[in-house]
């Protein structure tokens, strides 16, 4: 339950940025917000990958004797949360992203 409530402080505190900015029109058209979103983004997707990986590399590492399918599954459970998590941060990396890039566009039509 842990990971759950941090990833909400995350994503509740990556969408308080543009409206703490002391200039929010300096910090949009610098692409601060884009940036952080397709960092976060990123981020979320290595640590996808990471869990993937060592899923396989546990699993491959496993006595003869042990059940692949059981350990799979105790892992599966001990990671989904992070997994969860990862796909959520995902998610709204690229929609903050995308968010804060079509509104630095239109901001630059209302400036001409």
């Amino acid at each position: 339950m842990r990971s759950f409530w941090s990833t909400v402080l995350v994503v509740v505190a990556a969408a308080l940025v543009p409206l703490v900015a002391v200039r929010r029109r300096a910090l949009v058209g610098a692409g601060a917000v884009v940036g952080a979103g397709i960092g976060l983004a990123v981020g979320a997707a290595v640590l996808r990958v990471v869990v993937a990986v060592g899923r396989s590399r546990t699993l491959d590492g496993l006595p003869p004797d042990v059940d692949p399918s059981a350990a799979g599954a105790v892992y599966d459970t001990l990671t989904d949360a992070l997994t969860t998590a990862a796909w959520a941060v995902l998610a709204f990396g690229l929609a903050l992203a995308l968010g804060a890039w079509l509104a630095g566009r239109a901001a630059t039509r209302r400036d001409r």
